[in-house]
């Protein structure tokens, strides 16, 4: 199983040594790969599978007063490492600076904004990464390939764009049941997990507030664990409102 980990990751690292070569919103020159040395170095991580968590901005702001400008979008909430076998824990790691990321910032400024925390964007990343990027780092895998990989999973995967193709648009007072979500998204993403939270404007009813998204260590879409794909505070039975504003 080491093995294997050990080779899951050394693929990782080689796509994200790969996605350093290009700007992210343009083709530029690829760097020189000086990764093989690097990858000797790897070593198995005792996660089994990464996971995307996006929040629905909207629905963010609906019960929290947001002090930055929001869309009605899809934005990343964390990439987290999961196991099968239960919670990770807390992982002890580099300290996170806002330098190692300064290459990708307006990126990560558009697409992981803070919004209801005071202050800039880097305080939200930063507990991201004490919290949650920690667990994945090795020798090859630093602070700026958490943040690079986060965005390219965020980008491989348009949650907006499956649920509107299949007719499911957020309009205000709107409602779909839990089970649409996921059968709509199961087809391109593998089976989501959603969380639910309660709308005040709409007398506390429940409201689709977070899609996460599960991928192997190849980053390939799979079925999130059972135990979380089941849908988090969102019933099964009833209607949840999918809110616009």
């Amino acid at each position: 199983m080491a093995n294997e980990n050990t080779f899951f990751l050394l693929l990782t690292i080689l796509i994200l040594n790969v996605l350093k070569g290009y700007a992210l919103n343009g083709i530029a020159s690829v760097e020189s790969n000086d990764s093989l040395n690097e990858l000797e170095e790897m070593k198995a991580v005792p996660f089994d599978y990464y996971q995307l968590v996006l929040q629905w901005q909207p629905a963010t702001c609906s019960n929290l007063t947001c002090l930055k400008p929001w869309s009605s979008r899809f934005s990343i909430n964390g990439l987290w490492a999961g196991s099968y076998s239960g919670s990770i824990g807390r992982c002890n790691g580099s300290e996170f600076l806002q330098q190692n990321i300064s290459s990708i910032r307006r990126e990560l400024d558009e697409d992981w904004p803070s919004l209801v925390v005071i202050g800039s964007n880097p305080a939200v990343w930063g507990d991201e990464w004490d919290l949650h990027g920690t667990c994945l780092e090795t020798p090859t895998f630093q602070i700026s390939d958490y943040f690079r990989l986060a965005l390219y999973l965020f980008w491989r995967s348009d949650v907006l764009q499956a649920l509107e193709k299949y007719g499911m648009e957020p309009v205000d007072g709107r409602r779909y049941l839990a089970p649409d979500f996921e059968s709509v998204l199961n087809v391109s993403f593998g089976k989501p997990a959603l969380r639910c939270s309660r709308n005040v404007k709409y007398n506390l009813q429940y409201q689709l507030a977070e899609v996460a998204l599960c991928f192997d260590k190849c980053l390939r879409h799979i079925n999130c664990p059972s135990q979380y794909s089941a849908a988090n505070g969102c019933p099964r039975n009833q209607f949840i409102l999918w809110v616009k504003n």
